[in-house]
């Protein structure tokens, strides 16, 4: 029980709060929590306890390499009961909310595979065989090797003259008008999502603004076929 020595210490790290709590209009207690991580490029990490699409019960932030503290954070919130329930915009504020949306984002999920208790965006699981007061320890360590690892993929895309295909990547979804047609360009530009956290400000702002125009076809192809 270690773990919660300091849980009011803890506690105190959850923005999700009675002042901006949202009453849920239909029964959480048989969602599955899950929980989402978003990495920014100055190495914070937002850590989101997601009961399902509509309400959250945990957002905290944190440097990444804080490995003792962001420990507590998981461990807090996997084994802890939540009453209190909001939506990310009113727990970090909409300014906020809109800067982090641009973070590179992964989830950490419960699995259905048998003996597993997390799958993990690390290329590995985390094990029923485990001492689960350890899942905490594990989660906080793999963040900064992950961030590495993303680090790298960046780093070998910008040598390869990447900026200038972004360019025209822009160029292409700017001029378009059906969602269809860039439907594949922009299934790459997705599996590209590390680039948010790249050095060099160029890229991430070329990277974003593909996103942002590949987000404004999507939604106006939605509009049409509702």
């Amino acid at each position: 029980m270690g773990m919660f020595n300091n849980e009011f210490e803890i506690r105190n790290y959850n923005l999700v709060t009675e002042s901006n709590q949202v009453i849920p209009n239909y029964d959480l207690d048989s969602k599955e929590l899950s929980i989402v991580l978003y990495l920014s490029p100055d190495e914070t990490v937002c850590i989101i306890g997601k009961v399902d699409n509509n309400y959250i019960c945990w957002v905290s932030i944190t440097n990444l390499n804080d490995v003792e503290k962001n420990t507590k954070i998981f461990n807090y919130i996997a084994n802890t009961h939540f009453a209190v329930f909001s939506q990310e915009s009113l727990a970090v504020g909409h300014e906020m909310y809109d800067e982090i949306r641009n973070w590179y984002k992964c989830e950490i999920i419960r699995p259905i595979r048998k003996g597993m208790t997390w799958r993990t965006p690390f290329g590995h699981y985390y094990g029923e065989t485990n001492d689960i007061n350890h899942h905490g320890q594990f989660l906080a360590t793999d963040i900064p090797s992950f961030y590495k690892e993303l680090l790298a993929k960046c780093s070998f895309r910008i040598q390869s003259g990447y900026t200038n295909i972004l360019r025209n990547y822009l160029g292409l979804l700017t001029k378009e008008t059906e969602y269809n047609k860039m439907k594949l360009l922009i299934s790459i530009l997705e599996q590209e999502s590390y680039l948010r956290l790249s050095p060099d400000k160029t890229v991430r702002e070329l990277y974003l603004k593909c996103m942002k125009q590949s987000d404004l076809l999507y939604n106006r192809y939605m509009d049409r076929v509702r």
